[in-house]
């Protein structure tokens, strides 16, 4: 349609845009195939962006085309742009009939297309109002799907449905299907915590703990952003003790860190912490608790490792965050301080400097940079020091572990003091 066209190429013209838009999605499910067109031509000066956005406002009515062209495009970046214009659609009882699609692209899109208008997460109030039972007992079945992006999107989705998903995962594990069985019990781990199984099934995941724990070995942490602790020796007990952890529990590494990971994501969570077994003769504390450089955690941090340090003559901490995240560092020896840096933050935002340049320090920023004396481009190389500099001081870093590492002991997760006052961190889906 040529009108539907000049309205397209309208979209680009600030004074015109308005009213273009206004009249395609007047147009409804006519406008659709244009749009796709033109979402779809390589060459199109045309903002996508604002393409998805019309289609968005089109709604269910322009379901079908936009289906079709999901089931045949075959260019990775226009099946993308396809599929965020169909997730948004808000036709959920279509993208019900979906989830049984014979094209992966169309099952993961539309159980996509279920968590854009149905999750409550944060809060949120659903724009779907209709009944979200049917709903649910279609996504069950896609945590066992074939492809590993629909299982997956299924195990992110069902959690961010609510309470209403607790019953029929719990079923699944109660009556089966056997297939479904083990996603059923991560997407109610997900949903519900620990405190959403079954006694059977808490009983079964502490069985496998435990014998999982057996031989355990290390492995690095694969996280963009880790707070730790270093204390030398084996200890575990007497660590906790000087710490105030409490409510400890048996973890393999692979379970410690997944706590860690969660606890460390967009909003950090100091509740918990992973305490290593003993590692090539340190004992790990890893968590934002640990973080000597946090302004809401540094005082304190620095007050735990002045307590360290006198039961075991010294004692460190260290934060490290990749993509700007920096690095910060603080050291305490026979109960006194000897050492804090903040290369986290810039200009005013940092944590106060404690303590003078430490050897390691400057002969680690020497070979990086060639340069012997102490140079201007300090600010260039602490933010990346962190993980470095520990092995510089003798201690080990939760990066550095691998298969070599000695090991002696088990690891556990324990609760902070901060536990008592604030309530007991949320569990989750996490591997062991």
């Amino acid at each position: 349609m040529e009108l539907v066209g000049d309205l397209i190429g309208d979209l680009e013209d600030p004074e015109r845009r308005e009213a273009a838009r206004e009249a395609l999605v007047s147009l409804g499910a006519a406008a659709v195939p244009s749009l796709l067109r033109e979402m779809l031509d390589e060459d199109s000066p045309v903002d996508r962006f604002r393409i998805k956005l019309l289609l968005h406002a089109i709604g269910p009515a322009a379901y079908d085309d936009v289906l079709a062209a999901l089931e045949t495009v075959r260019d990775e970046g226009a099946r993308r742009r396809v599929s965020a214009a169909f997730s948004g659609l808000g036709a959920v009882e279509r993208y019900v009939e979906a989830l049984s699609h014979p094209s992966a692209a169309v099952r993961e899109s539309a159980a996509f297309g279920i968590q854009s208008a149905c999750s409550v997460e944060f809060g949120r109030t659903p724009a779907y109002r209709g009944d979200i039972a049917p709903v649910i007992e279609a996504l069950v079945p896609l945590v066992a799907d074939p492809d590993p992006d629909v299982a997956q999107r299924a195990l992110w989705v069902l959690p961010m449905l609510g309470d209403a998903v607790l019953e029929p995962l719990r079923r699944v594990r109660r009556d089966g299907p056997g297939a479904l069985r083990a996603g059923a019990l991560a997407a109610l781990a997900s949903a519900g915590g620990e405190e959403a199984l079954s006694e059977r099934d808490r009983a079964a995941v502490a069985r496998l703990i435990r014998v999982k724990a057996i031989d355990d070995r290390p492995e690095p942490l694969e996280a963009c952003s880790a707070s730790w602790m270093a204390v030398p020796g084996g200890d575990r007990e007497g660590i906790a003790e000087v710490l105030g952890l409490s409510g400890e529990r048996l973890v393999t590494f692979a379970l410690g860190y997944s706590a860690v990971l969660h606890d460390s994501d967009d909003w950090p969570d100091p509740r918990r912490v992973y305490v290593t077994p003993e590692v090539d003769g340190w004992t790990l504390v890893l968590g934002p608790w640990c973080n000597p450089v946090h302004p809401e955690r540094a005082d304190e941090v620095l007050g735990a490792l002045t307590a360290l340090s006198r039961r075991y003559g010294r004692a460190q901490a260290y934060h490290y965050g990749e993509h700007g995240g920096g690095s910060g560092w603080a050291l305490a020896e026979e109960g006194a301080v000897v050492r804090r840096f903040d290369a986290s933050a810039q200009g005013g935002g940092r944590i106060p400097e404690l303590g003078e340049r430490l050897p390691e320090e400057l002969v680690l920023h020497a070979e990086w940079t060639g340069d012997e004396e102490e140079a201007a481009d300090w600010e260039d190389t602490a933010p990346y020091m962190a993980p470095d500099l520990a092995l510089r001081l003798g201690a080990t870093n939760p990066f550095a572990l691998g298969p070599g590492t000695a090991v002696r002991g088990r690891g556990v997760v324990a609760l902070t003091a901060l536990a008592a006052e604030q309530g007991v961190p949320e569990t989750g889906a996490y591997r062991i």
